[in-house]
């Protein structure tokens, strides 16, 4: 056995003295990395962001003179502002790996620095997704099979979005560089400390021998008088004495082992006692866990069971999709109801309503009399946030029907229900005070979705989203624009859509025939957009949006729109 130990004892030590070297190697190799790789990454990403900006208040200047001379509709004179900013754009690239090029809304490229060819073939991650817009740093982009970084930003008037690209390669380039050397470095430091570490073991392994062969003739002889040698004066030096101490005391101390032994049985017994009472315990809070579920959403739970000990009033912003759903005339219905009869009923549909949220991941934020409003992205957010909660109204849809067919065996009146969508930004947090909180989201996006729910009675579709829904659905279901709206206390026209998670023949035509008339409106040419509609009508009768379109292009073909008519409708209905 000391042979055993002899060969292996060295090698142990290394294998646990060599992770506590190598670790804070690794750790400093990393800060060392991460702070040259993040400080090379912001000089460098400001500089393309300041290129872009500085491209667009050069096309911003561009189409100041245009529209100051009143030029913004000369296709020539927007033509040539168009090839003043392309020849900008070129002035503006310093090197050769350098490529600054714009692409229109339906993703064609508009302007181009370089001599290359771009198409939606060329770069399928932009074409694969809706372009972004707006000021976004992207740190990996492929472009004609190159992976490039870039600063994204978007030109309103245009409707272009700005790329202002570099060779991934010669973007980090300096970081590779600044990697290798701090391998080197840290390859170096290992060799060097591995060498002390042979040496030192070495001194620590020649008095650790002797030891095992003292204590192995004890073991042989049983004899209690045997010592161990000190061979220094030092660790292992106290070891033997401690030792040679211990020895001496076996003898005395066999009673107290007798009476240790004794107490540990009565400690078993009290361990045992303890953890029952324990588990009845965790028993009654995972009981009240369950009951508390039933008003908290378990998220919000876990959110402030990790916040225990601090401040639980403080909020955070989050990029939130909210589902705002209602019972359209409920006072109606309520008149023809026995309380009773309501009571069932509403409890029968927030059942139902709620399931398909939860099957979702989404949480029910709160009722409002008859109305539901649903999170998706709060208190944690998701990549798939927007998509959930466009599948959740959609499957709602669905099981209201199933609702409403269990009512009418009841003999009572079915329900319908209005749902609007949209995504943005809000505030999410416990409201209230240190006696009474919840937990909600308050900002204009709480109010969108509500106003989208109410326009669902306008244009008589069950469902309605935003563009900003819209834009993150990926073409998993189908979308049809609606109307191009201004709600109530807002000064931007916002589009609006209707969704299906499948198109029959017949609605497609339908659909079809309605966008073809939407063009034909916007572009004022109301005789063309008055056949168009007629057109998905004949198709549908009761198409709601192409009567509300047509009975607009009549009243414009009497009474013509004003030249700055940009075809939205205002609702002042909140």
């Amino acid at each position: 056995m000391s042979d055993i130990i002899n060969v292996n004892i060295r090698p142990k030590f290394i294998l646990v003295v060599l992770p506590l070297i190598i670790a804070p190697l690794v750790m400093a190799a990393l800060v060392s990395y991460l702070s040259a790789r993040n400080g090379i990454t912001a000089v460098a990403s400001d500089f393309l962001r300041f290129k872009s900006q500085t491209l667009i208040d050069y096309m911003d200047g561009q189409w100041s003179l245009l529209t100051d001379n009143n030029l913004d509709d000369e296709d020539e004179y927007i033509a040539a502002a168009r090839g003043a900013v392309n020849a900008f754009a070129v002035s503006l690239v310093r090197s050769s790996t350098e490529l600054i090029f714009a692409v229109d809304s339906i993703g064609n490229v508009v302007m181009t620095s370089g001599a290359i060819s771009l198409d939606t073939d060329s770069y399928p991650e932009l074409a694969a997704a809706p372009l972004p817009q707006g000021g976004e740093w992207f740190d990996s982009l492929k472009l004609n099979d190159q992976r490039r970084v870039a600063y994204v930003d978007s030109f309103t008037p245009w409707g272009w979005t700005i790329f202002v690209t570099e060779a991934w390669d010669g973007f980090y380039k300096p970081v590779i560089h600044i990697a290798l050397l701090i391998a080197l470095i840290g390859a170096i430091s290992l060799t060097v400390a591995l060498v002390f570490l042979i040496i030192a073991t070495g001194l620590v392994a020649k008095p650790l021998e002797g030891m095992v062969k003292a204590i192995e003739g004890i073991m042989e002889t049983m004899d209690l008088k045997t010592r161990v040698p000190i061979l220094y004066k030092d660790e292992t030096g106290r070891l033997a004495h401690s030792f040679n101490l211990m020895t001496e005391s076996l003898d005395k101390a066999n009673e107290d082992v007798k009476d240790f032994a004794l107490r540990a049985v009565f400690a078993h017994r009290k361990a045992i006692l303890a953890q029952k009472e324990t588990e009845e315990a965790k028993e009654k809070v995972e009981n009240l866990n369950v009951l508390f579920k039933k008003y908290v959403p378990q998220s919000v739970i876990d959110l402030n069971i990790s916040r225990l000990g601090q401040d639980l009033l403080i909020g955070e912003d989050l990029l939130v999709s909210i589902l705002m759903s209602d019972i359209r005339s409920f006072t109606t219905i309520t008149e023809k109801m026995q309380p009773q009869e309501l009571v069932d009923s509403l409890n029968r549909y927030f059942e139902a309503m709620v399931d398909v949220i939860d099957s979702q991941g989404g949480m029910t934020d709160k009722y409002i009399g008859d109305a539901i409003m649903a999170l998706f992205g709060a208190p944690e957010e998701k990549d798939d946030d927007v998509i959930r909660s466009v599948y959740t109204g959609l499957e709602m849809l669905e099981a209201l029907d199933g609702f409403n067919t269990d009512q009418a065996k009841r003999g009572i009146s079915p329900f319908n229900i209005g749902i609007g969508i949209h995504y943005g930004r809000v505030t999410a947090g416990n409201i209230g005070s240190d006696k009474k909180m919840d937990y909600t989201v308050i900002g204009e996006t709480v109010n969108m979705s509500a106003r989208l729910e109410g326009l669902t009675k306008y244009y008589g579709t069950p469902m309605i989203i935003s563009e900003t829904v819209r834009r993150r659905l990926e073409d998993k279901v189908e979308a049809r624009l609606l109307d191009k709206v201004l709600v109530k206390g807002s000064s931007i026209p916002m589009p609006v859509y209707s969704v299906t998670k499948h198109l029959t023949p017949e609605k497609r035509e339908v659909w079809d025939a309605f966008a073809a008339g939407q063009k034909e409106y916007y572009d004022r040419n109301f005789p063309g957009a008055q056949k168009a509609f007629q057109e998905a009508l004949k198709a549908y009768p009761d198409d709601n949006p192409s009567q509300i379109f047509l009975e607009r292009t009549l009243e414009y073909l009497k009474d013509p729109p004003p030249e700055d008519w940009d075809g939205s409708f205002r609702h002042e209905v909140k």
